[in-house]
């Protein structure tokens, strides 16, 4: 590996830190959830309020759902075409997949094709658009793959705090921390009620085999949710 790749590896993981990419393929339907960046209005005469907008710009979420006609490129470079309907009109966007800007990209249908670009659908209009749905055996076990945990209520612990067991191995670092947040793990009362299907989806997610038994996760949290609030609630049992 040279150092461009290592550089695209370190964005890549870097990205995935923070959301997962799922499995999909040209024919599936998609909803990209894109970060847009808006700034408000301002009288270019009121200087104090031109000063807080720019400080503090608004994010939203905007949601685009459409259908994938296509993927190109690899690695960091890969994109994929969305191609949805508005309004009687059709409209395409290309997405890098790696992109910070997309928050989130949910499959919602799997659809069955037979080709690795589907420009031809820009020349459909109706029924003859449709594209039917999958339903062998790959598309029910992509369809009901674990996407993460039931978002719990309050707000994030520290998870930097569970430093890994008696060998220091299989500790939780700020990187860690993000992707387990992305799978809506951050508080200690999660880890310390995981059942062994949990951990086995887990660490599956997060492609480190036996990290939570390593790092001794579940006594780590169970021990810090008993500690005293001033007290540093590291521990190594």
């Amino acid at each position: 590996m040279n150092i461009i790749q290592q550089i695209e590896r370190e964005q890549m993981d870097a990205v995935l830190a923070k959301r997962n990419v799922p499995e999909f393929q040209p024919g599936d339907t998609v909803k990209v959830m894109v970060r847009v960046v808006e700034s408000a209005d301002v009288d270019p005469k009121d200087k104090k309020k031109k000063a807080a907008a720019a400080r503090a710009p608004a994010e939203r979420l905007q949601a685009y759902e459409g259908i994938v006609i296509a993927r190109a490129g690899a690695g960091i470079n890969e994109s994929f075409t969305v191609r949805k309907i508005s309004y009687g009109e059709g409209v395409e966007r290309v997405f890098p997949i790696y992109s910070p800007h997309i928050a989130d990209i949910e499959v919602l249908r799997r659809g069955r094709v037979r080709r690795a670009k589907l420009y031809y659908l820009r020349g459909l209009r109706g029924k003859a658009a449709r594209i039917f749905e999958r339903t062998d055996a790959r598309a029910r076990k992509l369809n009901a793959a674990w996407k993460g945990f039931k978002k719990p209520k309050g707000e994030a612990d520290d998870l930097t705090q569970i430093r890994g067991g008696l060998t220091q191995v299989g500790g939780i670092d700020a990187v860690l921390a993000a992707r387990l947040k992305g799978l809506n793990l951050y508080k200690f009362e999660q880890i310390a009620n995981l059942s062994g299907d949990d951990i086995a989806n887990l660490e599956d997610a997060i492609n480190a085999r036996g990290i939570v038994e390593k790092g001794q996760w579940i006594a780590q949290a169970r021990a810090l949710l008993t500690a005293p609030a001033d007290g540093d609630g590291a521990t190594t049992e």
